[in-house]
């Protein structure tokens, strides 16, 4: 497999959790594909998202890694964080509300 061309680091119970980003290339069927890799510490997840171009394929890659990290219960529960924000820094929230967001107080677990 080849090298991604791109990563970010998030922080996960004291881990990293890398999302590796990859070229965006052109398939058979003339769309553009971006692979994307998600080392969750259970499993990695590896998946494409395709565009009309390279940049449109790696928006729509960067959008489906936000909403799967951010749908997450490690994410919800407030223990997935970049740079100790909530705030992903991912699409679909560049230049929508403040830079950096507190992140989620943890669930209260039931008694």
């Amino acid at each position: 497999m080849e090298a991604p061309f791109v990563e970010r680091r998030f922080a996960l119970d004291g881990n990293d959790l890398v999302v590796r980003f990859y070229t965006p290339a052109k398939a058979p069927g003339g769309e553009f594909q971006c692979r994307y890799s998600i080392g969750w510490p259970e499993r990695e997840v590896r998946r494409y998202a395709c565009g009309e171009d390279g940049v449109q394929a790696l928006m729509l890659a960067m959008r489906t890694v936000h909403s799967d990290l951010a749908e997450s219960e490690a994410y919800k529960d407030g223990r997935l964080t970049w740079c100790d924000q909530a705030d992903l820094d991912l699409p679909p929230t560049w230049g929508v509300g403040p830079l950096y967001d507190v992140p989620p107080p943890p669930e209260s677990l039931p008694s």
